[in-house]
């Protein structure tokens, strides 16, 4: 097993990691990068009932360190980032289409829409990141733990009040320590998260309004 040098990660500071071949690691950024999107199975757009809500979903606002195209490793407290792979978009950006791919096929209920369509709606969604990294607890040779937080907002707009908030805490183990399948862990925890998200957003609508 070989080690890396430090690598400035800007204001993250400079991060060392061992590597073998095969594994996830460090490179400078000169080095090829793969593009990834989320990946996961989306069921055919539904026809809306007729009591349906129109929902706005904002964009989702993440720290610094998350809110970048780049593939966020964690180990021993310090965040990093993949070598050779970024998101095909930041990963705030991916996971709000990934949210409302969802709300169309799943949600008859609801109708989501983004804040900038300039639509009238009783609802608002706030939806901020706090985890979307691979956490190493296991070591640097082992398969890391995707660990995945997303607090949501839902504000009615009509009575001027919060609604209802939750936290959402996805984790999902990668089945090796390869690009591919650290990037199939990061697309199960987003999808897990967008249906749990989609489910316990109809039900506060839906308690509070006919649907």
């Amino acid at each position: 097993m070989s080690t890396l040098g430090k690598i400035a990660l800007g204001a993250l500071g400079a991060v060392s990691l061992l590597v073998t071949p095969g594994c996830i690691s460090l490179l400078p950024e000169s080095e090829p990068v793969s593009l990834y999107r989320l990946t996961g199975l989306t069921a055919d757009e539904v026809a809306p009932s007729a009591q349906a809500q129109t929902i706005l979903i904002d964009h989702i606002s993440a720290p610094r360190g998350l809110a970048v195209d780049r593939v966020a490793l964690l180990r021993d407290g310090e965040l990093a980032y993949m070598a050779g792979a970024a998101w095909l978009s930041p990963a705030p950006t991916l996971l709000h289409d990934r949210i409302l791919d969802v709300f169309l096929s799943e949600t008859p209920e609801l109708i989501p829409a983004r804040s900038e369509d300039g639509v009238l709606a009783r609802y608002r969604l706030q939806l901020e990141l706090r985890r979307f990294e691979a956490e190493y607890d296991q070591g640097d040779d082992r398969a890391p733990l995707i660990q995945m937080r997303m607090v949501a907002r839902l504000i009615d707009r009509e009575e001027r009040a919060l609604a209802a908030s939750r936290r959402f805490d996805i984790s999902v183990r990668a089945s090796d320590n390869r690009q591919a399948a650290l990037i199939e862990a990061f697309s199960q925890a987003s999808n897990q998260t967008a249906h749990a998200l989609a489910d316990w957003t109809t039900g506060v609508v839906c308690a509070d309004s006919a649907c």
